[in-house]
């Protein structure tokens, strides 16, 4: 789901960006949750994007769980 303000989304890609080099050159895993009131939400592993029509069951703390080990 694409933000609807222009802004939000290119930094919300960046972010993304900037994690998944920061995870390939360090090892350090992350996770990124972002809702909004009104529906947005965006949720990203180690910078790469959660794919929500596949793994539209996964809730956030199953998501947090993969870093706390």
């Amino acid at each position: 789901m694409k933000h609807r303000d222009d802004q939000v989304s290119q930094a919300i890609v960046k972010l993304n960006d900037a994690l998944c080099s920061f995870e390939r050159a360090t090892g350090v895993e992350s996770v990124f949750v972002l809702r909004e009131a009104g529906g947005f939400f965006h949720r990203s592993v180690n910078g790469k994007p959660v794919d929500e029509t596949r793994n539209g069951d996964i809730e956030d703390e199953q998501l947090f769980n993969i870093i706390k080990q």
